[in-house]
C-alpha cells in the first residue's frame, strides 16, 4: 500500500473508502515505507519472509481468525500474490482476481521468456484455476484475459467467468478548476516506467518546440516516482533532444501539490503504451483538464465525448495531437474540461460503481 507503487495502491485506497461503509473490509499487505491512508479497512500485515512455509501458516491463520465470505487478490506476477489465491481456495474459500492490466499484451511480452513463462510454470497458472472469478477494470482487458485463458487451457482446462467494473474516483472530493486561462503547462504524472510511453511524450514535444513550433512557449511537467536508473535515461534524452530548459523533473507528487497539478496544466498527457484503466486519467478530467492518452489504454471515450484525444502510441499520433490541442483558446479548453468532469461524474464515479462490487462478491456467496 505504498504510494510508490502507483495504480494498484490508489485504487485499493479509493475502493476501501467506499467498499468499507458497505461491509466488513479487511486488507491483508506487506508493511511499506510512504504508506498510504487507509478509511473504513482494518489492515493486516504479512512478513516478506523467504520462507514459504512460515507466510502459508501466517496467512491461513489469519483467514481463519477473519472467516472472511470472499479472497479478492488484486494482482499477479509476484509469487506471494498468487499463493495468497492458490492457499485461500486450498482452505474452501470463494477466491477473485484482479489482475489491474497485468495480463495485457503489452506487459506479457516483456520479460516474457525470463519471467512470465517460468512464473505461469511455477504459481501463476495455479493462481488462475484457483480462481472463480476474474474481475476486470475495462472490456479490453477482459477480451485479453480470455485470450490468456486459452493459452493456459491447453495445460489445464481453465474457462474464467470475467466480470467487468470499472475502476472510479470519488467526484465529491475532487475540486473542478474555475480557470482555463492558459499556464502554458502540459502535465505527466504517474508512475515512471518504460510502459508509460514517457519517451514517445518527449519526442514529440521536441519537434513542436522547436523552430518557433506551436508549443515554444509551453514547459512539459514530469511527476513521478520511479526507478533512478530509468528516470536519468529520460533525463539524458531529453538533454540530447534540447529540452534541457523546457522539461521540468517535479519527483513525487501527493495530495494537494497532485490537485493543484492537474488543475492548472493545460493538457494532461498519459502516453501509454498498456493500462487497464488509468486512474489518473478520471482524475485529471474529473478536475476539469482535457486529457491526451493512446489506445494503450481504455479511453476511447474521450473522442467521442470531445473532451480530449486518444490516439495510437506512436510519436506521430502524439505530434499530431498535441498540434491540434495547440490550436485550441481558452474557451475550447473551457469547454472540453466541463465535458471530461461531466463524463466522470455520470460514468466512473466510485460511489455509484461500489454496488457493481457487491453484486459480484454476492454472486460467489449465494
Amino acid at each position: 500500500m505504498s504510494r510508490q507503487d502507483g495504480g494498484t495502491s490508489m485504487y485499493m485506497q479509493q475502493l476501501a473508502d467506499t467498499l468499507g461503509e458497505l461491509m466488513e473490509l479487511h486488507i491483508v499487505a506487506h508493511r511499506a515505507q510512504d504508506e498510504l491512508p487507509v478509511r473504513h479497512a482494518i489492515l493486516h500485515y504479512l512478513s516478506r519472509s523467504w520462507n514459504v512455509w512460515r507466510v502459508r501458516a501466517d496467512y491461513l491463520k489469519l483467514l481463519g481468525d477473519i472467516q472472511p465470505d470472499i479472497v479478492h487478490v488484486n494482482c499477479c506476477w509476484q509469487p506471494y500474490f498468487a499463493y495468497a489465491a492458490i492457499w485461500a481456495k486450498e482452505a474452501g474459500y470463494p477466491v477473485i482476481l484482479s489482475p489491474h492490466g497485468m495480463l495485457e499484451p503489452w506487459i506479457v511480452r516483456r520479460h516474457y521468456l525470463t519471467r512470465k513463462v517460468p512464473s505461469l510454470l511455477a504459481y501463476q497458472r495455479r493462481a488462475f484455476f484457483a480462481s472463480d472469478m476474474i474481475h476486470a477494470t475495462a472490456e479490453s482487458e477482459r477480451q485479453h484475459i480470455e485470450q490468456i485463458s486459452h493459452y493456459c487451457s491447453f495445460l489445464s482446462n481453465w474457462h474464467p467467468t470475467v466480470r467487468v467494473i470499472g475502476n472510479g474516483v470519488e467526484t465529491d472530493g475532487i475540486e473542478v478548476r474555475t480557470s482555463w486561462q492558459k499556464s502554458r503547462r502540459i502535465l505527466f504524472l504517474s508512475r515512471m516506467h518504460p510502459k508509460k510511453g514517457i519517451d514517445l511524450l518527449l519526442c514529440a514535444f521536441a519537434e513542436l518546440w522547436k523552430d518557433n513550433g506551436p508549443l515554444n512557449e509551453y514547459v512539459l511537467q514530469i511527476a513521478g516516482d520511479g526507478d533512478t536508473t530509468y528516470l536519468n535515461s529520460l533525463k539524458t534524452l531529453s538533454e540530447r533532444l534540447g529540452l534541457s530548459s523546457q522539461v521540468q523533473w517535479l519527483g513525487g507528487v501527493y495530495n494537494e501539490e497532485k490537485w493543484s497539478l492537474l488543475r492548472q496544466a493545460d493538457l494532461f498527457v498519459l502516453p501509454t503504451h498498456s493500462e487497464n484503466f488509468g486512474i489518473v486519467v478520471a482524475e485529471a478530467l474529473a478536475s476539469g483538464t482535457p486529457v491526451l492518452t493512446t489506445y494503450g489504454a481504455p479511453w476511447g471515450v474521450l473522442n467521442t465525448e470531445r473532451c480530449g484525444w486518444c490516439v495510437d502510441v506512436t510519436v506521430d499520433a502524439l505530434r499530431d495531437a498535441l498540434t491540434s490541442f495547440a490550436r485550441l483558446d481558452e474557451s475550447d479548453l473551457r469547454l472540453m474540461g466541463l465535458r471530461g468532469r461531466r463524463l466522470v461524474e455520470e460514468n466512473y464515479d466510485a460511489r455509484k460503481l461500489v454496488g457493481e462490487f457487491v453484486k459480484m462478491y454476492e454472486l460467489l456467496c449465494c
